[in-house]
């Protein structure tokens, strides 16, 4: 398994890329190295794309965002979330993820449920 580091360096992109920003990183880099012809390239790219992508990846980059507060990272991670919203597991998560975050933002200073 690639880094998060690794996988934007394989697909040229910035620490700070969108979603949007990889899924047309991934297009061009797979129309440039077709399976056909660059199969171990195109794992690469593959697999950094399913790397960025990854809901534990996706979820990371958006809770790490500290520019926003926490309610706008739930908003976040719920609309990257959204085509698997009726998973159970899923949806447990993000109920714990909310409980977390309301409990971060009345006592700031990083609690946890446990302290």
């Amino acid at each position: 398994m690639v880094t998060r580091e690794q996988a934007l360096r394989a697909l040229n992109l910035e620490t700070n890329a969108t979603r949007e920003d990889i899924d047309k990183a991934y297009q061009r880099m797979v129309r440039r190295y077709p399976p056909e012809f660059h199969p171990e390239r195109f794992r690469q790219i593959d697999e950094s794309y399913r790397t960025l992508t990854s809901l534990a990846f996706v979820v990371e980059a958006i809770l790490e965002d500290k520019e926003t507060a926490g309610e706008e990272n739930l908003a976040k991670v719920l609309a990257a979330l959204s085509p698997a919203a009726d998973d159970k597991a899923v949806l447990d998560g993000i109920n714990e993820m909310r409980l977390q975050l309301l409990v971060e933002s009345l006592w700031p200073g990083g609690r946890t449920l446990s302290s």
